[in-house]
């Protein structure tokens, strides 16, 4: 075998040759794969933003055109809306006014030339103060503000602040024997601004409101006065105009606002309101006379887009619509000619820009692209083993990008998810054994509650014969209480999980009812009233070990709101209906708010006792539900709190049973009334 060194010149050419060949494939792949990729990048990025960018400018005009409409109807709706809201704003203020007590004081004063005193003085200055209230809190809004009495004749006038900002009070002797005001405002009972059309006085245009003033908040009565304030329009458009909207374009940068002007006609043509003041309380037909078809649309309140060519060759474009409410329509109208130039540039520098940004995004994309697909690829291969089960799977990535805080989230959430592994068994133990003390617990403060009123009743009853006999009952019941709770202690797991199994069967729930009674109410019979309404029997299919639980939680509770004041507890049981028993244990304590028993009354472990473990009441209610009832409770602060657990009175089935043979029985009236009076 020869060694490279022995071989001929031609062999290792050859060789040479081979091995720059299989280089050279490996190389053209690479190129390949690129040329692809900038291909598929120029044929479905770059051509298509290109053919675009050419779209846009060739079409221009078109493109101005809608961004423009665009533009100037979105002003007009704006301006529109803003004059509503500004209009719905004064109309709030002149009814904030019209609840002021000044004014009816005044009216009510009756402050005529023969009957001025000091106190209607004060009155007068009262008034005229609430009225002129509004008009520095809105000025230069209001011509002016007329308090009217029933009589139709002036009481006050106040015009707008001069100097100092001290608005102008009209003497009573100079006012006016009448003013014009809408004549439905005597004639209504509904406290509502009543507004005239378009009025012009020497303030220019504006609006008359009349304000009706009642005696009362009730308004079942004729108004006792109006208030007529004469508002200048010229003023809410002149504050519109103070801050023009700006619109962004539809790639969201914000754009120089164009040219606009605003116009605003009645509907006898005549402009209310132009941005070139000078024009104003004109014809519009006169004044502009290239607006005349657009002025001829707008007074009868069409609404839409078109275009006319000004004086100086300007050709703009205008929106209009009608105001509602109001005999107004506004016009918003935007320079066309120039945006136009404007967006010509704006196009040809685009295209330029697009070019570039496409050929250095290639580039840039083809080399982040294929170095980011790789690491990702690891980081996808890593994952899958993770999710496959495999936590002892690391993923390292060597790279300081996105990547990297991907595969360091990716180990640390299978560092924690095997911590949480570990310690779940040792969670689900603890979780139970706090379940099972929480529970026997309460159980146990329970029965020691009970002990202890006993023992505070011996003190005094030991020496009757009959208390030492119910006591002695009382020991061997709580006894067996004790030795069942310490029974379930010493076998938790038995405890857990037939914590609610139930043994029901048919019980006379009246015996169980006193026998909890008498030993957990009657010992505090010196301290409250204690009073009792029971059947004779009142029988239903229930666990009687936990509907007695129920029973003594709901009477110690209720001792406790009680206190040490005495107070009066009661204790009732009977029939709801057919099919539901009730027990009830009402006190006479301080009672619970609505939002008490709405957030914290039934949640476990929420108590306000400095003792309690808050699991009374949540426990009652979870062994009631459990036998198909429901407990209620009503309260009252200050006059005591009701608790009544309803309970089914015959089971499910046999219930069921019963209403399906009721209804197959006849339905006429005779059979009804056999089957009402037959002996039971």
């Amino acid at each position: 075998m020869l060694h490279a060194k022995d071989k001929p010149d031609s062999q290792r050419h050859k060789e040479q040759r081979t091995t720059d060949n299989g280089q050279l494939t490996t190389d053209n792949l690479l190129v390949s794969i690129r040329a692809k990729l900038l291909l598929v990048f120029i044929l479905l990025g770059i051509v298509p933003m290109l053919l675009l960018s050419v779209g846009y400018y060739r079409s221009g005009a078109r493109a101005v055109e809608q961004l423009l409409r665009a533009d100037v109807a979105d002003r007009a709706a704006h301006v529109t809306s803003e004059l509503n809201a500004q209009l719905a704003e004064r109309e709030a203020d002149l009814s904030e006014l019209a609840r002021q007590p000044a004014l009816l004081a005044y009216l009510h004063a009756q402050p005529t030339a023969a009957t001025l005193t000091a106190g209607n003085l004060a009155n007068a200055e009262d008034a005229s103060a609430a009225l002129g209230s509004l008009l520095r809190t809105r000025p230069g809004d209001f011509a002016a503000i007329t308090l009217v009495g029933a009589d139709r004749r002036p009481r006050a006038r106040v015009e707008p602040p001069g100097a100092g900002n001290n608005v102008v009070v009209v003497p009573a002797e100079l006012l006016p024997a009448s003013v014009p005001l809408d004549e439905r405002v005597w004639a209504t009972n509904e406290a509502r601004l009543l507004r005239s059309p378009i009025i012009r006085g020497p303030f220019g245009a504006g609006l008359r409101y009349t304000v009706p003033l009642f005696p009362s908040a009730a308004h079942d009565a004729l108004p006792v006065g109006a208030i007529v304030a004469d508002l200048k329009l010229d003023a809410l458009f002149n504050q519109l105009e103070a801050a023009p909207a700006v619109a962004d374009d539809a790639r969201g940068r914000a754009r120089a606002e164009p040219q606009r002007i605003t116009v605003v006609l009645d509907h006898d043509g005549q402009l209310v309101y132009h941005t070139n003041r000078a024009l104003k309380y004109q014809a519009a037909t006169s004044a502009l006379p290239g607006f005349a078809a657009i002025a001829r649309a707008m007074t009868t309140g069409a609404h839409g887009a078109e275009s006319f060519t000004a004086n100086d060759g300007q050709r703009w474009l205008t929106a209009y619509q009608p105001v509602a409410g109001l005999d107004l329509s506004v016009a918003v109208a935007g320079n066309e000619t120039a945006a136009a130039a404007g967006l010509q540039l704006f196009g040809t520098a685009g295209l330029v820009l697009t070019v570039l940004s496409a050929l250095a995004v290639c580039i840039v994309m083809t080399v982040v692209v294929a170095r980011t697909t790789r690491r990702i690829n690891r980081v996808a291969e890593a994952a899958a083993e993770i999710a496959a089960g495999n936590l002892e799977q690391r993923i390292n990535v060597q790279s300081t990008d996105e990547t990297r805080l991907l595969a360091d989230s990716f180990n640390l959430m299978s560092d924690r998810l095997r911590e949480h592994i570990a310690r779940e068994a040792e969670s689900k133990q603890f979780q139970s054994f706090l379940r099972l003390s929480a529970m026997l617990t309460h159980d146990l403060k329970n029965s020691i509650t009970g002990l202890s009123m006993l023992v505070n009743n011996m003190e005094r009853h030991l020496d009757r014969a009959e208390f030492r006999a119910d006591a002695i009952s009382s020991l061997r019941a709580a006894t067996d209480k004790l030795r069942a709770l310490v029974a379930r202690l010493n076998e938790p797991a038995r405890t857990l999980s037939g914590e609610y199994r139930q043994a029901i069967r048919p019980t006379d729930l009246v015996p169980l009812i006193k026998r909890v009674f008498a030993a957990t109410a009657e010992p505090a019979a010196a301290i409250h009233q204690l009073e009792t309404h029971l059947p004779d029997t009142l029988v239903a299919p229930v666990d009687a070990e936990r509907i007695e639980r129920v029973v003594e939680n709901l009477i110690l509770n209720a001792l406790e709101a009680l206190g040490a004041r005495s107070g009066r507890l009661t204790v009732a049981a009977g029939a709801l209906d057919e099919w539901h028993v009730f027990i009830s244990v009402r006190d006479t304590g301080a009672g619970m708010t609505e939002e008490f028993i709405r957030t914290r009354l039934f949640r476990p472990f929420a108590t306000t006792k400095e003792r309690g473990i808050g699991l009374g009441l949540y426990t009652c209610r979870e062994i009631v539900t459990a036998h198909g009832g429901r407990l209620e409770v009503e309260s009252e602060l200050r006059a005591g709190t009701c608790f009544r657990a309803v309970l089914p009175s015959t089971p499910v089935t046999e219930r069921n049973q019963t209403s399906a043979l009721r209804s197959q029985q006849p339905t006429d009236a005779k059979t009804i009334r056999s089957v009402d009076q037959a002996p039971q």
